[in-house]
């Protein structure tokens, strides 16, 4: 599967250039001079939108959507593409989950989280096909579309239920060839680390937390005083292991070779690209390898337009991408939870004798696991191609077309590198104490891995046809067949059949519907198959009469949906593991009795585990939406605002039923929630002298509350009328300052000791205890019921100045894991914990090494505002002047500085801590990063 993808890739560039080369020969030749500019502008082809297998223009167009277009992104080298579109597009939120370069660290979520279930993940979908979008270069997009309501979901069945960002790849146009280079180097600094201990700081402060639980204290006065003052480094050792073993910066760099134009019978766009990122780990490189994190990425796309005859359109989108991970031969993450968890006086990196330090209790010792334990390599090869014909039949009847489209994706996995052990040596005893097997170096395995292949066909008729120039009619119906096939498991399965009409009358009023019928294999036979229509309206107010004599606005529309959406909710078992056709009862094996004999834990018997649910089905969500466009002043101010309403129904969630039975059962769908909100965004361009001011805004607010769902709790801790990933919180009410306090207050029996300095719980219940039962649903979440972008470009003859703005309010996050991280729950953060000297200015519970669940139980103490402020990106260029264009005979050149997630203004800023990736530098977690480079576009 892999070779057949690497040779397919090869073949593809072959193709590519001879037919590039054959399009060059077709076209005149003609060469325009302009300026190579940063753009925030719309123009008149901006006005073109990209839906589902179509462009409508805007003044067509009934949905709800947001859209904007490669020239309005900030050319920065990130490794996830989508990390370019926060802040950008209303109803649409971009969260980064983590920072390690190619990890696929984020996550999307339209208009709010609307289910509390598992599978609410918006589709991608590039070109029309659900793919992978966040390793493509962005020298490869054309324009970005987030569907938000209905009228545009249903045409993809039951895969549109979460919304769709729909990715539209560049094209080749007549007339406009053109040679584009980009390169850019720079780096990526790591920031918000946890803030490790001193060796002295660290034993002092276990000391008291040992003797806060009654214990005695690990470190007499002369450990404490070896490690204060460094008299013997290998018996009393002081590392920092993140000052020697993690770098501040890392350098990415990015390299992009583009060609598009074309004649009046072949169009084409080719683009070839490069990108590296290296990882922030020090001290890895060696005579026989270097095991530092790294990713590198290799793109070639070759999409081509050819007019075979005067009717029929042949076309071919094709991308082959190849992606290199380096890797620790232990992992990053494992040498990333050493170095923050590792005490800093657990050992000696170095013994005398140049061994590795180690001991029973701590084997991995860092400098080992990044020198001595291999490496390992994963290079995935991906192909994606989709081929399509289109034929008019105006024979027939004007403005009839048929469609065939066809796709094939491939994606395989090859793994290989080196392994090695190493020992390490305890030698502050005697006898010296060794750990760990040595190993001398040897290959991996290398083997294939995953291998995936998808296809889907797409096929129907096209109709659009002006009728007595005031009605117009477009219309589209498919039917469609999707197969994803892997050697690991069950093939996926599903068929569609999908119509979508819209109609004009005099360009002013509109009516539209989409409806798809979709079925899917995970639901039982006779219940596989639902219809899910939409209807859409919409009326263009600017094209009345009574209004063309406006001179403030210039167009305004009002527009509006209502429709029912499908989505497909993954089953789970009891045990979180997603079950594959759930309306079938299986059998597993279990220890226990055959019928008619005594129960044995060595003998297998049959059980039924789960029992099948028939009755599965779909997620249903009704969703209506109504919307307003309007623009200011011949279109130099524009708003659009909506306002939405949607019921998501028969979400999955646990049967509930009683352990009598005996039995567990597949998911029911039992689920209800509410979404409702809105969202807006604007826009405004003004040219003042030479200078052009270019802004951009949007806001959504969204409330997504919990109607139904099954549980089994206390009143006070139901989640029904609570917003989604809401959580059950004690109340907390300041620190105990006394045994009389604790004495006079109920009785506390979250852990068996609790003494002053411990945090102090409300009496929910009123029973004079406090236990489980006081602990009460809450809207807390670290879902954003608000967020927002805005942004500016200012242009002064050849200089322009860009930056972009992230935001979201209404958020809360759960500081108690920050404030606890680090050996033994110990950081710098520790320093400001209770004693009874600092009573009156603690901000945390006392140190406890053991016995702390009082403090640990998930409490109001330790929710923190999580909202946040970022400068998401900023650019700043220059642009060749015209005549110098003219004198080296090319079309232009920029150069220009850019960063990415340069600022956060928050509340959480006080624990150094990302407010987006609380755990970025923590844990097992990645550093949060900030991306710096400079750039330079050469076009011809």
């Amino acid at each position: 599967m892999t070779r057949y993808i690497k040779c397919s890739g090869v073949m593809l560039c072959i193709i590519s250039y001879l037919l590039t080369c054959t399009a060059f020969a077709q076209t005149n030749g003609k060469q325009d001079t302009v300026r190579v500019r940063k753009a925030n502008r719309t123009d008149s082809t901006d006005k073109l939108i990209e839906i589902p297998f179509a462009t409508r223009s805007r003044e067509e167009l009934n949905y709800a959507q947001s859209s904007l277009r490669y020239n309005q992104l900030t050319q920065v080298p990130i490794s996830n593409l989508s990390g370019l579109l926060a802040g950008r597009l209303s109803g649409f939120l971009f969260r980064w989950t983590g920072n390690q370069p190619g990890g696929g660290n984020v996550s999307y979520q339209i208009r709010g989280k609307s289910s509390y279930a598992q599978g609410a993940t918006p589709a991608f979908l590039v070109d029309g096909i659900e793919r992978d979008f966040e390793d493509m270069d962005i020298s490869e997009i054309e324009s970005v579309t987030v569907l938000k309501d209905a009228a545009g979901l249903n045409w993809y069945g039951l895969n549109g239920g979460n919304g769709a960002i729909l990715v539209t790849t560049k094209r080749g146009k007549i007339g406009e060839n053109l040679i584009s280079f980009d390169a850019q180097g720079g780096f990526q600094s790591a920031g918000n680390l946890i803030k490790p201990l001193n060796s002295y700081d660290f034993a002092t402060l276990y000391n008291r937390g040992l003797t806060n639980a009654g214990q005695a204290p690990a470190y007499n006065d002369a450990a404490l005083d070896g490690y204060k003052n460094h008299t013997n480094p290998y018996l009393y050792p002081d590392n920092n292991y993140l000052e020697r073993f993690l770098g501040k910066r890392a350098a990415t760099q990015r390299y992009a070779l583009t060609f598009s134009g074309g004649s009046n019978r072949v169009r084409y766009f080719s683009s070839v690209s490069y990108f590296n990122q290296q990882g922030l780990l020090k001290e890895t490189e060696t005579p026989n390898y270097d095991s530092n994190y790294g990713y590198k990425r290799y793109n070639f796309r070759i999409n081509l337009d050819y007019d075979v005859t005067k009717t029929l359109t042949l076309t071919l989108l094709a991308g082959v991408r190849s992606e290199v991970r380096n890797d620790v031969g232990d992992g990053t993450s494992t040498v990333l939870s050493n170095l923050y968890n590792l005490p800093p006086n657990a050992f000696p990196i170095l013994n005398a004798d140049g061994s590795y330090g180690g001991t029973s209790l701590f084997q991995s010792n860092p400098l080992g696991q990044l020198q001595s334990t291999g490496f390992s390599r994963t290079t995935t090869n991906i192909l994606l191609a989709s081929i399509m014909a289109d034929q008019k039949m105006d024979f027939i009847t004007k403005g009839l077309s048929a469609n065939l489209f066809f796709s094939y994706d491939g994606y395989g996995n090859y793994g290989d590198g080196l392994s090695q052990n190493y020992a390490v040596f305890n030698q502050t005893v005697t006898p010296v104490q060794t750990y760990r097997t040595p190993a001398v170096i040897a290959y991996r395995t290398a083997a294939f891995q995953t291998n995936t292949k998808n296809n889907e066909l797409w096929f129907g008729l096209d109709y659009n046809r002006t009728f007595a120039t005031d009605h117009q009619v477009k219309a589209n119906v498919r039917a469609q067949q999707y197969v994803s096939a892997a050697v690991d498991r069950l093939d996926y399965r599903s068929r569609m059949i999908v119509g979508r009409a819209d109609y004009s009358f005099k360009q002013r009023y509109q009516l539209g519907f989409t409806g798809s019928y979709s079925g899917s294999e995970n639901y039982a036979p006779g219940r596989r198959f639902g219809f899910f229509p939409a209807v859409s309206a919409g009326w263009l107010i600017s094209k009345e009469d009574f209004m063309k004599d406006a001179s403030v606005i210039s167009y305004l529309k009002l527009r509006g949906s209502y429709g029912r959406s499908g989505n497909i909710g993954p089953t789970y078992d009891a045990n979180g593991n997603v079950v594959r056709l759930p309306y079938r009862t299986l059998f597993t094996r279990d220890a226990g009795p055959f019928l008619g004999s005594t129960f044995s834990t060595s003998t297998t018997a049959r059980l039924v585990s789960p029992a099948g649910n028939p009755l599965t089905t779909w997620e249903k969500i009704d969703r209506l939406n109504l919307g307003t466009d309007v623009d200011f002043f011949k279109g130099a101010l524009s708003f659009s605002v909506d306002y939405f309403d949607e019921k998501r129904t028969d979400i999955l969630g646990p049967a509930n039923l009683p352990g009598i039975l005996g039995i567990a059962i597949a998911q029911v769908n039992s689920g209800k929630v509410s979404s409702k909100g809105f969202d807006a965004s604007g826009t405004f361009h003004k040219k003042i002298g030479e200078v052009l001011i270019s802004t951009n805004a949007n806001f959504t607010y969204a409330k997504n509350i919990i109607l139904e769902r099954t549980e089994n709790v206390l009143p006070n801790q139901s989640t029904i009328g609570r917003y989604v990933n809401g959580g059950n919180y004690y109340i907390a009410e300041g620190i105990f300052q006394s045994q009389a306090e604790i004495n006079a207050s109920p009785k506390q029996t979250l852990s068996s000791l609790v003494v002053p300095g411990d945090l102090k719980y409300r009496d929910v219940n009123n029973d004079n205890v406090i236990d489980a039962n006081d602990a009460i649903s809450s809207d807390y979440t670290d879902i954003p019921k608000i967020y927002y972008g805005f942004g500016f470009n200012i242009r002064y003859k050849q200089f322009d100045l860009g930056a972009q703005f992230q935001g979201v309010a209404g958020r809360t996050v759960d500081v108690s894991d920050i404030v606890y991280a680090g050996p033994n729950g110990l950081n710098q953060l520790s320093l400001d914990s209770w004693t009874p000297a600092t009573a009156a200015t603690a901000k945390y519970p006392r140190i406890a090494i053991s016995d702390n669940g009082n403090n640990t139980a998930n409490s109001t103490f330790w929710l923190y505002s999580g909202n946040f402020l970022k400068l998401r990106s900023a650019e700043i260029g220059y642009s060749t002047p015209q005549s110098l264009n003219q004198h080296l005979r090319f079309k232009g050149a920029r150069i220009f500085v850019s960063g990415n997630n340069i600022f956060s203004i928050s509340k959480l800023g006080e624990l150094g801590i990302d407010p987006e990736t609380p755990n970025a530098g923590r844990f097992s977690s990645y550093p949060y990063v900030k991306t710096f480079a400079v750039g330079l576009t050469v076009k011809f």
